[in-house]
């Protein structure tokens, strides 16, 4: 198809038919516009005749059931004007994913969003009252703005930071204690007694049929991948490109997890930046997932917190604010994960299915990802703790990539307090409220800390001789 050879319009109230199989999903009953990433609303089983005019306004919102479909040459290859008909090759899952999973009536889901709703309430109360006694009122002020859409904006922002959280780490920085490096755990003399060294050419030819000495480590980890006891969470930042290192990393990861026949699918959750969570959506979406199983993979907003206000003392630190109905929040660092599990019952998930280890690590872990080997070194070691590092390439003090068991994930994500926050020097534009005036702050130098954790600080909590290091090494 040429670029502009159909218009919006003329897809509206076409069928869509699977190709491989002739079923017919359905009829398009909208098309929005995102320049190459438009965006097709098919209704299920619906025919041309009960598409309301109404849906061709791509202002209108169907409430019927319905799946997004990607206009692109890959998945819409053919298209017959003369029939109305269009054939899709969708990639596996894309139409079990964005179907409507919930088949309740009218009634029930009205019920369902009062009894959300209510619950949202509830929680913007008992943050109003924490932040009245953290004395940080001044957030509250927004709220008596007379713009209903600011005051919902601020009050959903309020409702939705996790203050347990929050609270915790604005006492961690107020009482900064030291927390365990990369460098210094490698030189501690308690991980070298657990301590690791992994040929890389080892680590590359480990589906070779010849025995090596870590042959027993590399059984076990196979096991564990087998009996689908591992599971995956990969970080990703703002300064990650998805372009590259993103398709490398899960390519790579496809591949070694086609190696063996009987290796079950693991589950896989990727916490990335609010602007990058459709684009990973889309990304798995047209990579078919990657081999991966649809309902177990998670694509997650990474948690962000209040920024605070210099000061030695714990009472001075104030919320600063962009504008009276918007909180200046960034990212926590990978060490939030722990609290998104939980919000998101993650937790809950994994632990129904069995898994007993899980691997929390950057993009640049792409060569290690899934290893069985690194699983079976801190299964056979019984550690709750195994941290892998390289010595073969530049490492970056932002790169991780741990192992920990089920069990400590499930000690961190209970208690947030064994988390260490470090406070990160920032140079923000701000608003103060004033003499009953709100005042922009432009300041000359850094003015506030980002409460920032780093996923590492959770070796912290193990017991020494519950951690190992596994060194990638050239010989």
């Amino acid at each position: 198809m040429e670029e502009d050879e159909i218009y919006s319009l003329d897809l509206v109230g076409m069928r869509v038919i699977v190709k491989d199989t002739g079923k017919l999903v359905g009829t398009v009953g909208q098309v929005f516009n995102f320049g190459a990433g438009d965006l097709l609303r098919v209704m299920i089983g619906a025919t041309e005749d009960t598409i309301p005019q109404s849906t061709q306004n791509q202002d209108s919102t169907p409430s019927g059931e319905h799946v997004w479909v990607p206009f692109t040459e890959d998945i819409v290859p053919d298209i017959d004007m003369k029939s109305r008909e269009m054939w899709i090759t969708p990639p596996k899952g894309l139409l079990e994913l964005n179907s409507r999973s919930d088949k309740r009536s009218k009634k029930e889901r009205s019920a369902m969003e009062w009894k959300e709703k209510k619950k949202l309430q509830r929680r913007i109360i008992a943050s109003k009252k924490i932040l009245s006694e953290m004395d940080q009122g001044h957030v509250l002020e927004g709220l008596q703005s007379d713009d209903k859409v600011q005051k919902a904006s601020l009050a959903e922002q309020i409702g939705s930071i996790d203050f347990q959280l929050f609270q915790h780490a604005m006492q961690s920085v107020t009482k900064p204690m030291g927390s365990l490096s990369k460098n210094g755990l490698v030189n501690s003399s308690s991980s070298r007694k657990n301590s690791m060294r992994i040929p890389y050419e080892t680590l590359m030819n480990h589906q070779g049929k010849v025995k090596h000495v870590f042959s027993s480590e590399l059984n076990e980890g196979l096991e564990i991948l087998q009996k689908t006891k591992a599971a995956i969470i990969l970080c990703t930042n703002d300064s990650d490109s998805l372009d590259s290192e993103f398709l490398i990393l899960l390519n790579s990861f496809n591949k070694s997890m086609k190696v063996e026949e009987n290796r079950g699918s693991l589950p896989f959750v990727i916490v990335c930046p609010a602007a990058h969570v459709e684009p990973v959506k889309n990304c798995l979406v047209e990579n078919d997932y990657f081999g991966l199983e649809t309902q177990k993979v998670w694509v997650l907003q990474e948690m962000e917190l209040p920024v605070i206000s210099m000061s030695s003392k714990l009472n001075s630190r104030k919320i600063l604010l962009r504008s009276p109905w918007e909180i200046l929040q960034k990212p926590a660092g990978p060490g939030a994960i722990f609290s998104l599990l939980s919000s998101n019952k993650i937790l809950d998930t994994l632990n129904k299915m069995g898994v007993e280890y899980v691997q929390i690590c950057s993009l640049s872990s792409k060569l290690t990802i899934g290893h069985p080997l690194l699983f079976g070194a801190v299964s056979s070691l019984g550690v709750d703790a195994g941290v892998n590092l390289w010595k073969t390439s530049k490492e970056e003090e932002d790169d991780f990539d741990l192992i920990l068991s089920m069990n400590h994930v499930n000690k961190m994500c209970r208690d947030a307090t064994k988390l260490r926050f470090s406070a990160q020097p920032e140079q923000h534009v701000h608003i103060e409220h004033v003499d009953g005036q709100w005042v922009t702050i432009q300041p000359e130098a850094a003015n506030c800390h980002r409460l920032h954790a780093e996923v590492t600080s959770v070796l912290n909590s193990c017991s020494p001789d519950k951690v190992c290091v596994m060194e990638i090494v050239d010989q």
